[in-house]
């Protein structure tokens, strides 16, 4: 159902799924992405290529691309399928995605990195930068980043679902989409639970621009792209996506429905609507920067690394502050979820394996077939410890 868009929080107990279903398969026994690295055996391939195909087929994906990297091993970065379902046109590798949640990873950074500077606390409270947000004194800048708010999730109210398919166009201003999360109670008190929330993410890019005095896009654009090097991820403004790019992709009628040519494309759509929270547009080369950048902490001081990769107690999905792990795996990065679009994003930094996984549909009968497949693909070239 369309309520259950970006909502990421059950992804994780997928992947545990397929991990243990794994366990009997026969697997093969730095930095992330080796350049020039040796492509994988014919027969290493053809497995790669069967969950990659099945996985298209099951859940009625139209376009795929796709990037594994195993340093000392082999790499294996491929298109599939149609970029564009009414033309036919195939994916490029250059194609840019709408990267949904991981988003929520950069503006995690920006807030991080604001912190090794001094100019925000961790522990600060949300009334010191929002004080209208009910809770705000006993909300702190970690629990918004690590999801332990208690705030309501804003993406699972149905009016703006509503509004959001029926008028894609809408522009959203962030304090209309927060007031729309605090017309509902929130989910628990302040500390006392965890609950995957956007609307988390959308205050974290309101203190952003408090704190720094700037706009999110100008400190994403200084304080990461212009870092990294990165070449195509923008903060867009409009309802369009760069070309290249892939078409995104939903079924009207019913989320298993697997016949791409009965799909609804959602190509333009507002980005107003998911802001800080998910917004941002990329593609996989430099997610494969960013997925390295994230897994070392190089934009980072050590500390604030190690605050970042301390995970919520008890919370299955594995959450950090604004980083996901698949426990046991040693992978961390996130994976998103908007109209139309469905990417992973993973690196083990003690390894320097890297995958990514870009789809052009969202929703499909399940959450989370990105890191299905992603998770698939590392067994395949015995990159996860399975349980």
């Amino acid at each position: 159902m369309l309520r259950t868009l970006t909502r990421d929080r059950n992804r994780f107990l997928l992947i545990t799924a397929v991990l243990i279903l794994l366990v009997s398969m026969a697997v093969y026994g730095s930095s992330c992405g080796t350049k020039g690295e040796r492509s994988f055996s014919k027969s290493t391939q053809d497995q790669l290529e069967g969950v990659l195909s099945a996985a298209m087929a099951k859940y009625g994906v139209p376009g795929a691309i796709v990037g594994l990297w195993i340093p000392g091993k082999g790499q294996w970065v491929v298109v599939r399928g149609k970029a564009v379902v009414k033309t036919g046109k195939a994916p490029e590798i250059a194609d840019k995605v709408r990267m949904g949640s991981i988003t929520k990873s950069v503006t995690a950074t920006v807030v991080l990195q604001l912190a090794d500077e001094k100019k925000l606390g961790l522990e600060d409270k949300l009334s010191k930068y929002e004080p209208w947000v009910p809770n705000a004194e006993g909300i702190t800048v970690r629990q918004l980043l690590n999801m332990t708010s208690g705030l309501f999730n804003y993406t699972n109210d149905d009016t703006f679902w509503a509004e959001l398919t029926s008028n894609p166009n809408k522009p959203w201003t962030p304090r209309e989409l927060v007031d729309i999360a605090i017309a509902h109670p929130p989910n628990f008190p302040p500390g006392q639970g965890y609950g995957y929330c956007n609307t988390n993410y959308i205050l974290l890019g309101m203190i952003i621009e408090k704190a720094s005095g700037r706009t999110i896009d100008q400190e994403i654009t200084t304080r990461v792209t212009d870092k990294l090097g990165l070449k195509n991820p923008s903060f867009p403004d409009v309802t369009t996506i760069p070309t290249p790019h892939m078409n995104g992709y939903l079924s009207t009628t019913d989320d298993s429905a697997t016949d791409i040519s009965k799909l609804a494309d959602v190509s333009v759509m507002t980005p107003t609507g998911y802001w800080t929270a998910g917004a941002i547009i990329s593609n996989l080369d430099d997610m494969k920067v960013l997925a390295k950048a994230l897994a070392d902490g190089s934009l980072l001081s050590k500390d604030m690394l190690k605050q970042r990769l301390t995970f919520v107690p008890g919370n299955k999905q594995q959450y950090g502050l604004g980083i996901m792990t698949a426990s046991g795996t040693g992978f961390v990065g996130h994976s998103g979820e908007v109209l139309g679009f469905n990417s992973s994003m993973y690196c083990n930094a003690s390894t320097g394996n890297t995958v990514i996984v870009l789809l052009n549909r969202y929703p499909s009968q399940i959450e989370g077939v990105s890191d299905v497949i992603a998770f698939e693909l590392l067994s395949i070239v015995g990159a996860v410890n399975l349980p």
